[in-house]
């Protein structure tokens, strides 16, 4: 299964991920929602930044992936302070997940970088910044005004 997974641009994630300092994503919620349960070792997260182009800059291979279970506050607050080095959070980050009752906390095998290229949410559902394509193929814009610069 490949994943699209956007990164924080304001925070460099991106340049954290590719450097090795980032080697960890996560998302948190209130309720169960996409990627709970959805993830597993094996899978592609095929990496973009949250600025609007909608272009992928690299991959990594999910070596763990974790679900976890309803958190208390507390509990939710000392899973973020555990991992929060291999997750690269800002504190506006860790303030924003610190809490919620539902962590997605995915270690990622390295940061491959792979030939740029545009992909289109058109026949994606969803609204959230965590794609699940099945195959990044599908998702690849096909115009062919767009520069691989």
């Amino acid at each position: 299964m490949d994943h699209i997974v956007y990164l924080d641009k304001p925070a460099g994630a991106l340049e954290a991920m590719r450097h090795g300092k980032k080697t960890m994503v996560g998302r948190a919620f209130n309720g169960r929602r996409s990627p709970y349960g959805k993830v597993r070792p094996g899978d592609m997260l095929y990496f973009t930044e949250n600025d609007g182009k909608q272009i992928i800059y690299g991959r990594g291979k999910v070596t763990v992936a974790y679900d976890s279970p309803k958190l208390t506050h507390d509990d939710s607050v000392a899973m973020l302070e555990k991992h929060r080095r291999a997750l690269w959070l800002s504190e506006a980050q860790f303030l924003r997940m610190a809490g919620k009752r539902y962590l997605v906390l995915v270690t990622v095998d390295g940061f491959q970088e792979v030939p740029h290229f545009r992909f289109s949410r058109r026949d994606f559902h969803t609204l959230d910044d965590w794609i699940l394509v099945d195959d990044v193929e599908k998702a690849r814009d096909a115009d062919p005004e767009w520069d691989t610069k």
